[in-house]
């Protein structure tokens, strides 16, 4: 397994949080759709990347204390606040003492792949998701090679969460669900990191089998796209009852909103909810056996 030193750094960060938590950074505003909004009175006060900058650093701050790894998605934020407001914001985890997940998916030939993860190691992120699909021959290669020498996480996209996964990634290949083809690939390949939905449950015990023990499994889905925690425990977690990641974005960063609390304490209901959804969690882990 390539990268073990991301993954080393993140058992460690996790039990020392007590958290397999990762909370996604996913900031939206009131004209991209209906609700879990940043009021538009917000975007006028401060300017649209003020505003959205503002929002990610306090919730980051707020949700750093139960989760060991925050994960920026880069269709968010990148067209907003480029290299600088980027950089503040994996900072600003840092500090928070979680490690940096830039949630890009990548997938392109290796040159473009290259000019990609140069910049994102100048921003200062610990891990990229990336997408097996174009191949390993100067294609994703380019990944494994970063993985390797600058000890980071690599997450490859293997079954997504979305209901539309079901039209390729659960196809056959060759006899085999095409799913089950890219994580066997990418553990070929010395990958440290899966990307497996909460929302699917078959998925996780199969790739949990082909990656063994060591491997992280990201698990996203929790929260508004209807994940159930107990089946990804169940099934994505390895003897030890660790190594998988469970990510929810937008119940904990506009949490303000179930709560029916004000915007103004946005960053207070973030916190809240993730230390609640820590401890559910920690709560299902034990009540399977696994802690």
């Amino acid at each position: 397994m390539l990268g073990r030193k991301f993954v080393d750094k993140y058992l460690e960060l996790s039990r020392s949080k007590d958290s397999f938590l990762c909370v996604g950074v996913d900031p939206a505003t009131a004209d991209m759709r209906d609700k879990f909004t940043i009021p538009l009175d917000f975007i006028e006060e401060k300017g649209e990347a003020g505003a959205l900058k503002e929002f990610c650093l306090n919730t980051i701050e707020a949700v750093t204390p139960f989760a060991p790894i925050i994960k920026p998605n880069a269709q968010f934020l990148v067209y907003t606040l480029g290299f600088e407001g980027l950089k503040e914001i994996a900072d600003k985890i840092h500090e928070g003492d979680s490690l940096a997940l830039l949630d890009i998916k990548l997938s392109d030939i290796g040159s473009t792949i290259d000019a990609g993860l140069y910049w994102i190691d100048r921003l200062g992120f610990d891990a990229v998701t990336f997408s097996p699909f174009p191949g390993y021959e100067n294609g994703v290669d380019a990944v494994y090679k970063w993985s390797e020498e600058k000890q980071k996480g690599i997450f490859a996209l293997c079954r997504m969460s979305n209901p539309g996964t079901n039209d390729y990634q659960s196809r056959e290949m060759d006899g085999e669900k095409f799913y089950k083809r890219l994580a066997r690939d990418a553990f070929e390949h010395g990958s440290n990191g899966y990307v497996v939905g909460c929302t699917a449950s078959e998925e996780l015990k199969e790739i949990r089998e082909i990656i063994g023990e060591d491997s992280l499994i990201l698990s996203p889905g929790l929260g508004a796209q209807g994940g159930d925690p107990e089946i990804a425990l169940r099934y994505g977690t390895n003897n030890n009852g660790e190594g998988l990641i469970v990510s929810s974005s937008r119940s904990i960063n506009f949490a303000f909103e179930s709560l029916g609390l004000g915007f103004e304490r946005y960053a207070e209901a973030a916190a809240q909810i993730a230390k609640k959804k820590r401890d559910e969690l920690n709560a299902i882990r034990k009540k399977l056996g696994k802690s």
